[in-house]
Order: C-alpha cells, then structure tokens, then sequence
C-alpha cells in the first residue's frame, strides 16, 4: 500500500505533468506527499595542484531558492492531502534517491524529459539514475504527444 510518496519537480512542464499524476495518486490512496525541488550546485573544478578551483556557472542564489519555494507552494496549494515541500540543493538524481531513504517513501514521481538517445547517451538522465538506484519503486511519468 502506497502511504509516502516523494514527487520531484524541476520546474519543467514534464515535472509539472508528473506533479499533477503523483498528487492524483495521493489523493486515491490518501498517501502523504514530499514535494521536492533539487537546485543542482554549479560544478566545481579543481584547477592546478594548489587549492584553487573554478565554478562553472554561478552560484545558487536566494532568488533561485525563492523560485523552487514559489513553486513548490503553489503544486501543493489544491494537494488536498498532507504535503511537506522541500527545497535541496546537489545531484538531483543522488538527492532524490537519499531522500526517498531517509524519508522510507513507498514510491518516488519523477517526469520524464524525453532526451534524444544521443544526449541521454551523452549526460544521462536523473529519472535513469532515479529508476536504477531508488530504493523503492519509481513511476517516471512521460508527457502525452498530442
């Protein structure tokens, strides 16, 4: 029985999409809901044998986190069951699936992008990674092409 569902949102409409399916799922089950927004932290790299490094893009700012909070708030507005928003910053493939353990969630909502298989090849993809290293099931919900 599903009663803890973590649903991850990036801000794209295929996670606006599977936000929607997964509030559906908890309303049915009357499941408590985690929404979660993983901001990624700009990349880092090191540069020379002393302790110098170079961002790539950056920092996060309080806009970024206010952005992620705004949206958060307003998915979970009309959830008509309990939801916790959590806003974290990392690898959003490695925060969800620590998340959807620390927090014992019976399944995980993810949306799925719909990379080319060059790019998926090339970067991956968090909804893969999530699929392969959750501790639990994942249902990835993918936009319909009308």
């Amino acid at each position: 029985m599903i009663q803890h569902l973590l649903i991850a949102v990036d801000g794209s409409p295929s996670s606006h999409h599977a936000a929607n399916q997964g509030l559906g799922l908890a309303r049915q089950t009357q499941a408590k809901v985690t929404l979660l927004f993983v901001l990624e932290a700009p990349p880092v790299i090191p540069v020379g044998p002393l302790s110098g490094y170079v961002m790539t893009s950056p920092p996060r700012t309080e806009a970024d986190l206010e952005r992620a909070r705004t949206e958060l708030n307003s998915l979970a507005e009309n959830a008509a069951v309990p939801v916790e928003t959590r806003v974290e910053l990392g690898s959003p493939a490695d925060v969800i699936c620590e998340l959807a353990e620390r927090l014992s969630v019976d399944l995980v909502v993810i949306g799925a992008r719909g990379l080319s298989a060059g790019t998926r090849w090339l970067l991956g993809s968090v909804s893969d990674r999530v699929v392969h290293h959750a501790p639990c099931p994942v249902l990835v919900v993918r936009e319909r092409k009308r």
